[in-house]
């Protein structure tokens, strides 16, 4: 894992590199400046209708708009970042308290970087532009205010839209991925793996035609209800109600959804689901999307970006099962990664997918110093 993303993080900074060598930054700061680059709308399944107005689209005091997102991140200190609320784990401020999560954490992170203060100005991060629907954070970036002016320069929100949705929005690299979709289930359901679904009613997210697609490929045997999440406990009420039997639900999602619930992941990873969650800009900015994608490459990278991983991924209602014959137990040292742990333990670090799966870990990365991790036989 480590020498793919060290590979993607070299392309990226040749990217950058010639970026510079064109004229960089230094370019985008004169007067005359103009958006030349602009995708073509692309017609797609997701509604793509007027976009969202902003909840907050007064500029700050001082604040000087550019027709350029990267020149104005850069030269007023500050990114405006259009986010969905709430949206727990990765952004909430419903009770009114500051604003908290998964996203929040990673944004300070990555306008850190020092390829966004090239005017010596630190980047402050805004996420005060809330809307209350995932389609509409994208959308944000096409709205405008009374002047004209664009009121967010990026829009966050575990978004898996492609190029285009809407037109003229385009995303990063992932800056979030390796995770999937997750089997929720009620404690001491007999529900284990995905050939007990066969003949069951199970719930999926209302509107997603992400996983209508994949569960209905994957489990042509099984019945499937979509579910509003206008209700915070739509998958809890769901499932305790006898509505469905199981929920199938994107797992980062899912840890906060089902934290103090009688419901338990009995798969956190289903096989061959994959989801990757990237920032949105606009299909002119393509100078940010560049530097972004340097940027967010560096910090999946770091050590602090582990700790967010773990801090806002890990969930304690995992179903696990004890060592069997056969099997042995690894208590996860300092510095461990499941790479290391194979390589030792099994004698090919390739073979971490295999204690990942044993320990039904949703993301490689999501191991602690201490934990018991369960080996299985060679």
């Amino acid at each position: 894992m480590g020498k793919i993303l060290g590979g993607v993080a070299f392309i990226v900074v040749l990217a950058v590199a010639w970026f510079f060598q064109q004229g960089g930054l230094s370019k985008l700061s004169g007067a005359n400046q103009q958006t030349a680059i602009q995708a073509p709308g692309a017609p797609n399944s997701i509604d793509t209708g007027t976009p969202t107005s902003p909840s907050n689209a007064a500029l700050p005091v001082g604040y000087k708009p550019d027709t350029d997102a990267l020149k104005g991140i850069v030269n007023n200190g500050l990114v405006r970042v259009s986010v969905e609320n709430p949206s727990a784990p990765f952004y909430d401020d419903e009770n009114g308290g500051p604003a908290h999560g998964f996203n929040v954490d990673f944004a300070r992170l990555l306008f850190a970087d020092p390829s966004f203060n090239t005017g010596g100005k630190q980047v402050t991060v805004d996420m005060h532009h809330e809307v209350d629907t995932y389609v509409g954070v994208p959308k944000q970036l096409l709205a405008t205010d009374a002047n004209g002016n664009r009121t967010v320069d990026i829009a966050m929100d575990g978004l898996t839209f492609s190029d285009n949705t809407p037109p003229g929005v385009v995303y990063s690299i992932p800056y979030v991925d390796d995770f999937g979709y997750a089997l929720i289930v009620r404690n001491g359901s007999p529900i284990h793996t995905t050939t007990d679904l066969a003949g069951k009613r199970v719930g999926i997210l209302k509107g997603d035609p992400n996983v209508r697609e994949f569960v209905t490929s994957q489990y042509p045997s099984t019945t499937f209800v979509e579910e509003d999440d206008a209700d915070p406990a739509f998958i809890q009420k769901s499932v305790d109600s006898g509505a469905v039997d199981a929920f199938i639900y994107d797992y980062p999602f899912a840890v906060d959804s089902i934290k103090g619930t009688d419901l338990q992941f009995a798969i956190t990873k289903l096989e061959g689901s994959t989801i990757q969650y990237k920032i949105g800009v606009r299909a002119q900015d393509q100078s940010l999307r560049i530097y972004l994608d340097a940027a967010i490459a560096k910090v999946k990278q770091s050590p602090a970006y582990l700790d967010l991983l773990r801090k806002y991924f890990v969930s304690s209602q995992t179903e696990t099962h004890a060592a069997a014959a056969g099997e042995r137990t690894y208590a996860v040292r300092p510095r461990d990664t499941l790479n290391l742990i194979a390589a030792s333990q099994l004698g090919d670090g390739q073979r971490y997918r295999d204690i990942q799966k044993r320990n039904n870990l949703a993301n490689p990365n999501l191991i602690m110093v201490g934990q018991k991790l369960v080996i299985p036989s060679r």
